[in-house]
């Protein structure tokens, strides 16, 4: 006499992952090329748009209260100076070429050792 999951299989039934499928796709999800892609943000929160020179702001623009991540154009129109940026990630930071029209652009250290 054969076991349930062998009549389930002959009425027609099938799983829907095995015990292997599921230990080799937690053990791979690591190492995915979009986890590499998310280390990185290039959503501006104000515009609603994704640009490659996105960075986190501090700042204490009442127009746009709440935003963090602002893209180099809208930080320019807001007239949100440099001295708030918080980050050097964009690839724009990372390649020397981020430019600001409101204000001096800041040269932000990526490997700084404070002590």
């Amino acid at each position: 006499m054969g076991s349930i999951k062998d009549a389930l299989q002959k009425a027609g039934f099938k799983q829907t992952n095995s015990e292997n499928e599921r230990a080799r796709n937690d053990k791979f999800k690591g190492n995915s090329k979009s986890n590499k892609f998310q280390k990185q943000r290039n959503f501006c929160e104000v515009c609603s748009c994704i640009y490659p020179d996105v960075e986190r702001y501090n700042h204490r623009n009442p127009i746009i209260h709440g935003t963090k991540w602002i893209c180099c154009l809208c930080a320019d129109k807001n007239e949100i100076h440099d001295n708030c940026r918080q980050t050097a990630q964009s690839d724009f930071s990372k390649k020397n070429v981020f430019r600001r029209n409101y204000g001096p652009t800041l040269k932000i250290e990526k490997n700084i050792v404070k002590k």
